[in-house]
């Protein structure tokens, strides 16, 4: 499950633009690889409190020592602690979310519903932040959500609980970057991804004490390469985020469908529908509209509320 780029700013678009994207697309890619893992281990009986907090666990680790090396100052004193906090909560109650979700349905459906997320932030962002938003993005936003019921088909035999957990973590992780887009440009985007890794392997790390399980050899090393893949994959997104123009980037997250897809026919033999696809590719085009609707019509109105 992707953090999104949030970019400083504060430097210029780098000239080499193609292998900047080359590496914004790797890192995408690499974090539905992460996913993967995860879901083996929700099959394999480990609770998926317990994979989210061995993944965030691991994630922290890893970063750890970068992000000291980088802004070590930073990281120790960061602005707004208390949203900081807030913020890890909600990334880590959506990612376990999301793992009890891919337990039981193919990684695309899930991925598929989990992209509505962007449609919600535009709702939301309305209501919350008092940001302007058109006719045009608006009928967006239904047109998505149409999409999405497709994927979940509620009402129907082909109905799963997993994809109202999906739905459930899409809803959290919308709130998450709502409240992210808050905080934007408060800290640096790394030392507030380390802090919601940090905060959410606490946080977590009370809430599975009554469901640990000790992992096998095997399952530690999955949980161990899971933190690490999505580490890399994570500082990647956020060097490219940072020399890529914002429109070339818009259309990055949409790779992890593929490889969501991907991964769950090579693993798990798990290939999407028909419906599914339909309402994939409408979540997909109705979330590009709206990103590149953002992007043209630039900042409409008040972005925060104090």
């Amino acid at each position: 499950m992707t953090v999104p780029p949030i970019g400083t700013g504060l430097k210029p678009p780098d000239t080499r633009a193609a292998l900047v994207l080359v590496i914004a697309a790797c890192g995408f890619l690499m974090l539905p690889v992460g996913d993967t893992f995860g879901k083996i281990l929700g099959e394999g009986g480990m609770t998926p409190i317990q994979i989210a907090w061995g993944r965030w666990t691991a994630q922290t680790i890893a970063l750890t020592p970068v992000v000291m090396l980088l802004y070590r100052r930073e990281t120790l004193r960061p602005k707004k602690m208390g949203l900081l906090i807030i913020r890890a909560l909600l990334i880590g109650v959506a990612t376990i979310f999301y793992f009890t979700a891919i337990r039981d349905i193919p990684l695309a459906d899930a991925a598929g519903v989990l992209f509505i997320a962007p449609l919600l932030v535009t709702a939301m962002s309305a209501v919350f932040l008092r940001e302007r938003v058109g006719i045009w993005r608006w009928g967006a936003v239904l047109i998505g959500f149409a999409g999405m019921l497709l994927i979940v088909k509620p009402g129907t035999s082909a109905m799963q609980w997993g994809a109202l957990w999906a739905l459930g973590a899409a809803v959290t992780f919308a709130t998450f970057l709502v409240l992210t887009r808050h905080m934007a440009g408060l800290n640096k985007p790394l030392v507030t991804l380390w802090w919601a890794g940090a905060v959410a392997t606490v946080l977590m790390g009370l809430m599975v004490v009554p469901v640990w399980q000790t992992p096998t050899l095997d399952q530690a090393l999955m949980l161990l390469a899971m933190g690490i893949i999505m580490s890399l994959g994570h500082l990647l997104i956020l060097w490219a985020a940072d020399r890529a123009e914002a429109s070339a980037m818009a259309p990055m997250p949409y790779l992890e469908m593929v490889m969501a897809t991907a991964m769950g026919y090579l693993v798990f033999g798990d290939f999407p529908d028909a419906l599914t696809w339909t309402g994939c590719g409408i979540v997909v085009a109705a979330g590009l509209f709206v990103v590149l609707r953002e992007r043209r019509m630039g900042p409409r109105g008040p972005t925060s509320v104090t």
